[in-house]
């Protein structure tokens, strides 16, 4: 059976590392570990630092997306998408551009670039009064002007939201992998632990929520947001309704893919509602009673210590 495991490493295809790149990794990955990055040197993200030069790693352990791999050929990964852990990963710099010139030029026509934005707070925490506590309570993680001259105060502004979703996965740590990686790094290895990407948690948890807060405020300001996900995300969303154009949206999807270079390439630009956005990412429809009584009934019969307790 096939396994989830690291697919890229520091930026770097786990494939295609040497065993002294392998160990390097792991070293610093265990060593960010052990002091929680604080004071563990961490290499240059090759993707955060295309828009600010000399960023480095932010995520601890250093993984930038998984992938299956094979029990009996470790080394080839099996035949599927990777999907990406971590955001900065769609940042990559790629035929002379950013994906967020690359936006600019294809939904504004801004030929010279734009400026970026990162984490701008979008919402604040109210008391139980209703009134304003100063905190912030969320962000939108980039904000895209496509035209960055110089515009007078009251003048429009033209800019978009962005949002980029990575994946989380379940089950379990990633930690002995690179454990195994640090021992011998000479080889590829099929993954220790079992795990899988959670993109139910992903998109109808965490992502459909942050939609539902943000598009209908950009709506009323005239504003889109846009989504980055990967296609492997993407391809575990329902069925998406789409509008005829980017006027008519709400919200722009972004679908982008790995070659077999691991490179990525924007392969959609979807412009949709948001509730068919958000019907997407909740794609799922409840079980009939009776199969679910049957679940119960068969719970109870097994009375598992892990499963049933006792009131």
């Amino acid at each position: 059976m096939a396994g989830w495991g690291i697919a890229e490493w520091f930026g770097v295809d786990v494939v295609e590392m040497t065993a002294d790149q392998r160990l390097e990794a792991a070293s610093r990955a265990l060593d960010a570990q052990k002091l929680k990055m604080a004071n563990a040197p961490q290499p240059e993200c090759p993707f955060l630092s295309s828009i600010k030069p000399g960023a480095v790693c932010n995520k601890l352990g250093g993984i930038c997306s998984v992938r299956q791999y094979s029990p009996i050929a470790p080394h080839e990964a099996v035949d599927a998408q990777p999907t990406t852990v971590c955001p900065n990963r769609f940042l990559e710099f790629r035929n002379d551009e950013t994906l967020f010139s690359y936006l600019a030029r294809e939904l504004y026509n801004a030929e010279a670039g734009a400026k970026v934005i990162k984490e701008i707070p979008f919402l604040e925490k109210e008391t139980l009064d209703g009134e304003q506590r100063g905190a912030k309570a969320g962000r939108i993680d980039w904000i895209v002007v496509p035209f960055p001259e110089p515009v007078p105060q009251n003048a429009d502004l033209q800019w978009l939201a962005i949002e980029t979703q990575g994946v989380y996965f379940s089950g379990d740590s990633m930690w002995p992998d690179i454990e195994d990686y640090a021992a011998r790094p000479s080889e590829v290895h099929f993954p220790r632990g079992k795990r899988r990407p959670d993109y139910r948690s992903s998109g109808a948890k965490r992502l459909a929520p942050q939609l539902a807060a943000k598009a209908p405020v950009m709506n009323r300001w005239g504003k889109k947001v846009a989504v980055v996900v990967d296609y492997a995300f993407f391809a575990e969303m329902g069925a998406l309704s789409v509008t005829t154009d980017f006027d008519n949206a709400e919200v722009v999807w972004v679908v982008v893919k790995y070659g077999t270079d691991m490179s990525l390439q924007v392969t959609s630009v979807l412009f949709a509602e948001l509730s068919a956005s958000i019907g997407a990412l909740q794609a799922a429809k409840p079980v009939n009673k009776r199969e679910f009584e049957d679940q119960l009934r068969s719970a109870l019969s097994e009375s598992k210590p892990s499963k049933v307790f006792g009131a």
